[in-house]
């Protein structure tokens, strides 16, 4: 099959046939056709007519919005480098903080180790001259024997002259 030559689709005789009956018929009806689709154009005209027409609001409408669309888009843009710069201040700040974080506990675990009781103990007898209290020195309180409660009286101070009186301690 693939060696064999068909000849039946290019038969170009079959094709005449057809085309000479429509020509007859048809062709006269196209020309009639065609001829009132003519239409005539002087010169200076025709330049006119294939020259574009253009609307000025449709071309300041059309600018404004290509405006607005233009300044939206610079906005985005230096709003996104201001936030940028800004996290990268936030940045640069968090680490400062981070790093006087990390100082301050090694300040503390510093000064922790050197104040202990028996350093300040040694620094107030041999700096200051001080030298611990002996219980003869030392008198305890007991506070649970001296708490009282009264309730003040004030059926006199009704009246507000009174009181006046009594705040200038007449």
């Amino acid at each position: 099959m693939a060696g064999e030559r068909r000849t039946e689709a290019y038969d170009l005789n079959l094709l005449e046939a057809v085309d000479m009956e429509m020509s007859s018929a048809d062709k006269k009806s196209k020309k009639k056709k065609k001829s009132g689709q003519i239409i005539s154009i002087s010169h200076g005209s025709s330049a006119k007519a294939q020259r574009r027409k253009r609307n000025p609001v449709m071309i300041i409408t059309v600018g404004f919005l290509t405006l607005i669309v233009a300044t939206v888009a610079i906005l985005l843009v230096h709003f996104n480098a201001q936030l940028n710069e800004i996290n990268e201040m936030i940045n640069n700040q968090e680490e400062v903080l981070t790093e006087l974080q990390n100082k301050e506990a090694q300040y503390k675990l510093t000064i922790e180790s050197k104040l202990t009781d028996d350093f300040v103990k040694q620094y107030a007898e041999t700096k200051l001259n001080m030298v611990p209290a002996k219980n003869a020195q030392k008198r305890f309180i007991s506070l649970s024997d001296g708490d009282k409660g009264e309730v003040v009286d004030d059926k006199g101070s009704d009246n507000i002259f009174r009181s006046i009186f009594e705040a200038f301690g007449m």
